[in-house]
Formats: C-alpha cells, structure tokens, sequence
C-alpha cells in the first residue's frame, strides 16, 4: 500500500509542456489528495549536468515551482521544496556511490544515450553519476512509490539495486525499497513529430503556460496522416498525434467523437481539427494559466513555501542519513 510518495523534476528546460503533465505531473498531484504524504522537490542540482549559466539556471528554477504550483501543487497538503536546500542529497549521494559498481553504471540510459551522441571526454561526472544522487534523493525519504515516467524507471531499478546492497552489507531494512509508479496509458507522451516521445530537446512540445502564439504554432506543427493528401481523403485516427492529444486535453467528448468519425470519411480537414485542438487547450489549461500570473506577481510568496518546504524535508531526511552513518561508522560520538 502506497503512504508516501516523492517525486522531482529537474529545471533543465525554461517551461513544463503537457508530455511532462500528462506523463507524469497529474499522476503526482493527484496523489496528494489519495495518500498519506507526497514529497515534490525541483532538483536543481541535477540541472547542473547540462545547464551551466547563472541566469538560466535560476530562470527555469523559478518556472518549476510557478508551474508545480500553478497546475495544483499544494504546500499546505505536500512538502514541496528545492533540492539544494536540503544538504543530505549531496551527503547520501557520496555514501551510496560506495554501494554500487563503475560497471553498473556504464549500464544507465543517461550515460548510454550521451556516449551514443558524444565522445567520454564530452560527459562530465555530474551526468555520470546523475542516478547515485537520484537514488539518494529518493531513499532519503523513504517513499513506498515514486511517480516516474516509462524513461525513468530504470533509476528508481538502480536506486532499488543500491538499497538492497547496502541493507545486505549492514544487515538490516535501514533503506525502504521503492517502487516506480508508472501510468500504464500515460508514461509515455508522443510528440507533435508523431515518431519520438514528447520532449524540449527535440522540439517535438506542445507547451502549457507559453504564449496562445507559440501554442497556436505548436498544435499547427502536429504530424497527422502522412498519406491524406486532400481534406476529403479518409485519415487514419489511431496513432495520430492530434487524436491522441484531443483524448487527453478536450473535454467535450461528444466534439471528439465527431471529428474521428468525420476524418475516417474524409468529410474534415486538419485545419479545423487542429482549431479544435487549440480550443481545447487553452479551455483545460485556462484555469492554471490565470493562477500562474498571479503567483508571478509574489516572488516572497515563493520563496517562503520553499524555504518552510525544506524545513519539513530536512528533518524527514536527517532520519534516514544519521541511520546510515550509525549503520556505517560515521558516528558523530566515539564508544
């Protein structure tokens, strides 16, 4: 049985697109209204793999927890706060990498998809090690689930992996072992290309809290049926990354079912889906938009939940991290 629950993003991109709501962020909000405890952090040291500019850095920190906020994230419900305000990341991190092989870690998609693209001497140590800090940022509270995506279950495996050498060397359950919490329908969002999952990197978003513009351009860039040539050619629905978007976004199912029904016969044209689409969106997103711009207008605001956030945190994970220096020899006091 699921009672508490944690889970992060990193603020390596400037704003949450609906690949990242659908995929994984609705899963983790709803959650604080069904369990016990939800933990939400912004993992900004993680960021520091890719993100190296002052400013952008603190930019997309900033637009983390407007977004997380904005979409439902609620203090008063769940411990919200940022990654680098609780010291006990970094110091479980360097522990844990003691308990888990060079080899294994080769093994890791982050690094494996890095060395694909990119030399040894490109990939910094940051990037290598990225799932050692992921495990301690998630065996520090000892959570029962963690909401992730399809892509990210291999970190929570590895975290599992590290907790249990290190509760087979030291003899006891000190580290729970988690499991991934993944959206069988939702883990994996398509992107507007139609081919890759949704992501920042390729281009391929529809964004949540950008411009009705970039939006607009966006939708409009959607792959559809390739081979539909003329608005009264039959298309193909399943598969297509507008239909796939209008079953999560629009809300009028009655809408949806005719503009399936209509572009099968070939009596639609994707113009006026894509309208629909764009409708749509800004209907379901309309509410969270208009919270976003006021938390905008209070940055003391923000910066009080995270700073009350990591006060909650710390003493959840000042727990677990003096268990693990008793279990290992780090003791403060000599016997």
């Amino acid at each position: 049985m699921i009672k508490r629950a944690l889970s992060g993003i990193t603020p390596s991109g400037s704003n949450l697109h609906i690949g990242n709501y659908f995929g994984a962020v609705k899963q983790q909000i709803e959650l604080q209204n069904s369990i016990d405890q939800t933990l939400y952090f912004v993992a900004d040291l993680h960021a520091l793999t890719t993100v190296h500019d002052k400013e952008q850095l603190q930019n997309n920190i900033r637009n983390v927890v407007l977004d997380y906020l904005a979409l439902g994230v609620d203090p008063e419900k769940s411990i919200f706060f940022r990654q680098s305000d609780v010291p006990q990341h970094c110091e479980l991190s360097v522990i844990l990498a003691n308990y888990i092989s060079f080899s294994h870690m080769q093994r890791m998609h982050a690094y494996k998809d890095k060395l694909a693209n990119d030399s040894e001497a490109d990939i910094n140590m940051g990037l290598f090690n990225y799932p050692i800090l992921m495990a301690a940022d998630i065996l520090l509270y000892q959570p029962d689930g963690v909401p992730v995506g399809e892509d990210q279950k291999q970190h929570v495996e590895l975290t599992r992996d590290i907790a249990q050498n290190f509760n087979k060397r030291y003899g006891s359950e000190i580290l729970k072992l988690p499991e991934p919490l993944i959206s069988k329908t939702l883990g994996k969002i398509i992107g507007t290309d139609g081919v890759r999952k949704m992501s920042k990197s390729l281009g391929n978003v529809i964004g949540i809290f950008d411009s009705e513009e970039i939006i607009r351009k966006q939708i409009f860039s959607c792959f559809t049926d390739p081979n539909r040539i003329k608005a009264t050619d039959p298309g193909k629905v399943e598969g297509n990354p507008v239909f796939i978007f209008h079953d999560l976004l629009n809300q009028n199912q009655e809408e949806v079912d005719d503009l399936k029904a209509r572009y099968i016969k070939g009596s639609v044209g994707d113009v006026e889906v894509k309208e629909k689409l764009l409708k749509a969106h800004l209907t379901y997103f309309q509410p969270f938009r208009e919270k976003r711009k006021e938390l905008e207008k209070n940055n003391k605001l923000l910066e009080n939940i995270l700073r009350q956030g990591a006060q909650r945190a710390q003493n959840l994970a000042s727990e677990t991290l003096n268990k693990v220096e008793e279990a290992i020899g780090l003791t403060k006091v000599f016997n």
